[in-house]
């Protein structure tokens, strides 16, 4: 899962979902399965969580800054039990997820403050203000990610796309660029195919929080 940012939509994974979303229905069903799942989140399962509740809160004209383009449900009747059950799953990923776990091994400050203001969005009765809609870059076809290491976007021809698949089944990856990793990680580098060396993939697991 390649994230950049604290938000709801500063990763892959949520952006893949919004992406993929297709209709209020979907997103019900989303959000209905998570309500019903009682086993911890992964990190993916996570993220993708907090995107279906942040697109529950544009539903009701509470959209986050960093929404992404996709469907428009703001114009559907959202139940109000349903906005409950999606604040349940925000505070269940606050305390017990691997994505909180994740965030807990660095300064999650800005995290926990994008979680309470999710929560805030999903209570029609709090104030808030709407943020000012945030001018989305266009995404090259051969888009990555964003780089772990000095976080700029990457694309195919000059960075690569690294994912480890855990023993529970989940997966995580990142998305360095190629003269990052040179620049900053000892070498040697690169396989002669251009895959990354049996050193840089030691560094990289590391850097995801793996013991190696």
């Amino acid at each position: 899962m390649g994230t950049w940012a604290a938000g709801s939509f500063g990763n892959d994974t949520a952006l893949d979902f919004a992406d993929e979303l297709k209709d209020f229905a979907a997103l019900c069903e989303t959000l209905v399965k998570f309500g019903k799942n009682t086993d911890e989140l992964d990190a993916d399962e996570a993220s993708t969580a907090l995107a279906a509740c942040d697109l529950l809160a544009v539903a009701i004209g509470r959209p986050p800054a960093d929404l992404p383009d996709g469907p428009d449900f703001s114009k559907e009747e959202v139940p109000d039990n349903l906005l409950d059950s999606a604040k349940a799953i925000v505070q269940r990923v606050r305390e017990t997820s691997e994505l909180a776990e994740l965030w807990s091994e660095e300064d999650d400050a800005e995290w926990q403050a994008e979680l309470e203001n999710l929560l805030l969005r999903l209570t029609p009765s709090a104030p808030t203000k709407a943020p000012a809609r945030e001018e989305q870059p266009e995404i090259p076809d051969d888009f990555l990610g964003h780089c772990y290491l000095c976080s700029g976007p990457v694309i195919e021809r000059d960075g690569i796309n690294f994912e480890y698949t855990m023993q529970g089944g989940g997966t995580l990856s990142i998305h360095p660029h190629r003269s990052c990793i040179e620049k900053l990680i000892p070498g040697p580098h690169w396989n002669e195919d251009g895959s990354p060396s049996e050193n840089t993939r030691k560094r990289l697991m590391k850097d995801m929080g793996f013991v190696v």
